[in-house]
């Protein structure tokens, strides 16, 4: 959610095919074992809740709507109502708010062709490495995070940082088990 002084809390809003399900667990708790808060229906929506009401206050309550492209999604008129309402919110607030990504072969929808997506086709990992690059800084369980290559100091070899980092985040991880 995006606090009032500006400060984004990195969250997500989830919007997919109920026939993409098991697919969209998965996405939501890796997400969310890194640090992100996650709005996944099966974790927020209880019996007797609202649709139109929990839907709209989570697409407004969170910084980026996760749409999952399949031949599913791309057919659903809920999904696109949420896609609707989150590029409302894009254009209202001028900034980046849809994350595309793609899960198999589909037509995108036509106003997300000029879009880069995470491409979860091939390997998950790699598209789930794409993702959160949207996101300040690498983010991995226990809110243990590497710095980018933009935030290395000049006069400090990204090898060496990078190697230091993994092994401070192996070490660390080590220490969780």
């Amino acid at each position: 959610m995006v606090g009032k002084v500006g400060v984004s809390t990195n969250s997500v809003f989830i919007s997919y095919s109920s026939k993409d399900r098991d697919f969209v667990e998965r996405l939501a708790t890796d997400l969310r074992s890194r640090g992100l808060y996650v709005w996944f229906d099966q974790w927020e929506l209880k019996v007797g809740d609202s649709l139109i009401e929990k839907i709209n206050a989570g697409i407004a309550s969170h910084d980026y709507l996760v749409i999952v492209l399949s031949k599913k999604s791309v057919r659903s008129q809920w999904v696109m109502k949420e896609l609707n309402a989150a590029l409302m919110k894009e254009l209202k607030e001028r900034r980046v708010v849809v994350l595309p990504i793609l899960i198999e072969d589909c037509d995108i929808p036509p106003l997300l062709s000029d879009k880069v997506y995470a491409d979860f086709r091939g390997d998950y990992s790699l598209g789930l490495n794409r993702l959160l690059h949207r996101f300040p800084g690498r983010l991995f369980p226990s809110g243990i995070s590497i710095q980018t290559s933009k935030s290395l100091s000049n006069n400090v070899s990204t090898a060496n940082v990078s190697r230091t980092n993994i092994s401070d985040v192996m070490g660390k991880l080590d220490g969780l088990k």
